[in-house]
């Protein structure tokens, strides 16, 4: 063939090559050997990608192999992870955009979209990444954290990723595009694993009322009334009832005490393992930020907690756990280096058992724990310095546990509305024989009332000061109490200790009051005041540990001011269960009628339904708390 002489009119070869098992690595070198011969008479030229005779050499094969995932914490927060592979190292892939859109109707609809999702349905969109951590083979995998809570469903993860070889502002969805489109589909499901939720708890209730009654009717008829009463009084533990925490293995509870811990430090931090007791040693509080293995979270924690440091000082420490799983010591060698031992960096066990036990789960998050030992308050992600002075200033007044808040027991939650219905009055109050001093009546009630409560926070108050490191084992003691009164009052109508009380205090009241308040009556008030200290647990479990014991242990000024403030949770108990006693008596005639069928039977079925809330309670000790401070 004759070629024509000059660059304008230049001969095309292409030659095609294979070969096989061939594989490139980052720096590897591709060597092109050009030998030109011809037996034209002039000079021949060969134009390598001169004007107009674009040159070049097509490499093909898996080049590419970027690798996608994304997983979801307990919070439901997303974490994309973008593994950029390439021979040519990670720079290849110049940029990224992302999307995350759902919940989607059905698998079909994860597919990649060539134009902007429709607002109902795009949750989030990325384009830098938020950071990056160190994966296999010593490579370095590009995160985003999503800001958005992803709820139960179909979700997918739309993106595009530019290459350098590529045009930069060509669409990914044009036919002749050299970039990168992924669709990667997931699914986020209901953390719930719960064996039973409260609301199974109406099956105890009623197997309750129906075992009560039919042995009571063994022993001759009951009143149509009385049956009424009963069943009302079945069906209002309900309410109560639906604060029990699900029955469900190694479920934890944030109104609760810190898990206990011993984990092993970072190299960089120390060589021995450190607990939650050694952390909380000497310090009123103890900032501690979880953070999952390559989280670009882990370093706002540590901007939060410096900045809040130099307001604190000294008295308050700080601590971060790295969790997630298969968290390991080398993951966390370039975060250590940022933070350079300022304090303990904590590395959790292999499946993140322990971050699983706090309120954050296996996810970013900073938890406040006072220094009794019981969680104040929690943030996911990260939380500012100012909220972290904010929560530390709370915690060392009670964390909000405020005496007020029983009166919420009343309206709205109706959560002692069972005792209502244990108040209707017996007799008529008739006028006193001899002189009382005004308000006598009131005031003996708020009294006795106050007492019963005290019966029951007077311990919890003391055993939290000492107690916070075995809490779930107290629970479990008190649960075992509450089992034993239910016991007494369901088989003798009465619980023993709380009668002796009662009993020993009556004789010593003036003769004028106790001839006129007798001993049965005087014993019913200090009993209400005793129950409604149990169901405030229900409502408020950390009300007494925290807002007298946590207060009392964190300093001087702490422990006086205590035993005012459990003062005054005992005289607005008191005060509730006059409210209560009051509005029993408002039907007059009727409601001594209804108190005079049901004295005998309604705190029987009541101690029978406390069985059945202590056995709950106390099944979920075992399964939970006191599982995992054993086993993990």
């Amino acid at each position: 063939q004759v070629m024509e002489d000059g660059w304008e009119k230049p001969y095309e070869f292409h030659v095609n090559a294979s070969y096989d098992n061939v594989t490139l690595g980052e720096g590897d070198a591709v060597s092109l050997i050009i030998q030109s011969n011809h037996n034209c008479v002039i000079q021949g030229r060969v134009y390598w990608d001169a004007y107009q005779s674009a040159t070049g050499v097509i490499l093909e094969g898996d080049m590419l192999q970027p690798e996608l995932s994304v997983t979801t914490d307990a919070n439901g927060i997303a974490r994309i992870e973008f593994t950029p592979i390439s021979p040519w190292g990670p720079q290849d892939y110049d940029a990224q955009f992302i999307d995350i859109v759902g919940p989607l109707g059905g698998w079909e609809e994860g597919r990649h979209m060539s134009t902007k999702p429709a607002e109902d349905t795009h949750v989030e969109h990325f384009e830098a990444p938020h950071g990056s951590r160190l994966v296999e083979a010593n490579r370095s995998a590009l995160v985003w954290i999503s800001n958005a809570t992803l709820g139960p469903g179909k979700y997918m993860v739309d993106a595009c990723f530019i290459l350098k070889s590529g045009d930069y502002n060509e669409d990914c969805d044009s036919e002749d595009s050299d970039h990168i489109i992924a669709v990667y589909r997931f699914e986020v499901t209901t953390q719930n694993e719960a064996i039973a939720g409260a609301g199974w708890f109406w099956l105890i209730c009623i197997a309750s009322l129906l075992g009560y009654l039919g042995v009571r009717l063994k022993s001759g008829l009951i009143p149509w009334p009385t049956i009424v009463l009963l069943i009302i009084l079945a069906f209002s533990t309900m309410i109560p009832a639906s604060n029990l925490p699900e029955l469900e293995v190694g479920a934890t509870r944030n109104d609760s005490a810190a898990p206990q811990f011993s984990l092993l430090q970072h190299q960089s931090s120390g060589s021995e393992s450190l607990g939650l007791n050694d952390l909380l040693s000497g310090h009123d509080a103890l900032v501690l930020g979880v953070f999952t293995s390559g989280s670009p979270n882990a370093e706002q924690q540590k901007r939060d907690f410096d900045n809040a440091s130099e307001r604190l000082g000294d008295d308050v420490a700080f601590a971060q756990i790295a969790t997630g799983s298969g968290v390991q010591s080398t993951d966390l060698d370039y975060y250590s280096l940022i933070l350079n031992g300022s304090w303990p960096l904590l590395i959790d066990e292999s499946k993140g058992e322990v971050a699983n036990q706090l309120p954050t789960g296996i996810a970013d998050g900073v938890i406040i724990i006072d220094s009794a030992g019981f969680i104040s308050s929690t943030s996911s992600g990260s939380m500012s310095d100012q909220t972290i002075v904010e929560s530390i200033e709370k915690s060392l007044k009670g964390s909000d546990q405020s005496m007020l808040n029983l009166f919420s027991l009343l309206i709205p939650s109706l959560i002692a509305l069972p005792l209502l219905f244990l108040s209707f009055p017996r007799k008529r109050t008739e006028v006193p024989e001899k002189a009382l001093p005004p308000g006598a009546g009131l005031g003996g009630t708020v009294i006795a009332a106050g007492i019963g409560f005290a019966a029951w926070s007077l311990p919890i108050a003391i055993l939290s000061l000492f107690s916070g490191s075995f809490w779930p084992f107290v629970e479990f003691l008190l649960m075992s109490w509450l089992a034993w009164q239910g016991l007494s009052l369901a088989i003798h109508g009465k619980v023993h200790e709380i009668q002796f009380i009662a009993n020993h205090i009556h004789k010593r009241l003036p003769e004028s009051y106790s001839e006129w308040r007798l001993l049965p009556d005087f014993s019913r008030d200090l009993m209400l005041g005793h129950w409604l200290a149990w169901l405030s647990w229900l409502a408020f479990p950390l009300m007494i540990p925290q807002g007298i014991g946590s207060l009392a242990s964190a300093s001087l000024k702490g422990m006086f001011l205590a035993p005012l403030i459990l003062i005054g949770h005992c005289l607005i108990a008191g005060i509730i269960v006059l409210i209560i006693r009051s509005l029993a008596t408002i039907m007059g005639p009727i409601s001594r009628l209804i108190g005079m069928l049901g004295q005998k039977e309604a705190p029987r079925l009541w101690g029978c339904l406390l069985m059945g809330i202590a056995l709950w309670w106390i099944i979920w000790l075992l399964m939970g708390p006191i599982s995992n401070t054993l086993f993990i």
